[in-house]
């Protein structure tokens, strides 16, 4: 079934993350353009700086994180947007006392181009941001 609520994926969560799939066994990629993943963050939870070859959109549900995307850095909560093209280093960073709810739109899927550590200066970059912003 291409429809389906939240609190069905949130049922199905392992982790921290869930591919949204309208595949039949609901486990892979049935869109070849994109993939779409729900993720829940704890406080203080992180996605460290990495870049890789797809554009990654982030829609955040809830919650509030200090984000990186190339050399964009702001503090983004519920309705924000965050926009990574293809091989701009972006990070996460859950601020506050709430957990972090949002979807990761990537193109292609995630699944054909994995994640690569962001070079040394812009993960400096990313350190020296958490020091001023949080």
């Amino acid at each position: 079934m291409a429809i389906k609520k939240i609190a069905e994926f949130k049922r199905l969560l392992k982790g921290d993350s869930i591919l949204l799939s309208a595949a039949p066994d609901g486990t892979h990629d049935a869109i070849p353009e994109m993939s779409t993943h729900y993720n829940e963050k704890k406080p203080g939870d992180e996605v460290r700086p990495h870049f890789h070859n797809r554009v990654e959109v982030f829609v955040f549900l809830s919650g509030k994180a200090l984000v990186m995307a190339g050399e964009d850095i702001a503090l983004l909560s519920t309705g924000d947007v965050a926009l990574a093209p293809i091989g701009i280093s972006h990070a996460i960073k859950v601020i506050g006392s709430e957990p972090l709810a949002y979807f990761a739109l990537n193109s292609p899927p995630s699944s054909m181009h994995p994640m690569l550590d962001a070079p040394k200066e812009i993960v400096e970059k990313w350190e020296a941001a958490k020091k001023r912003y949080l």
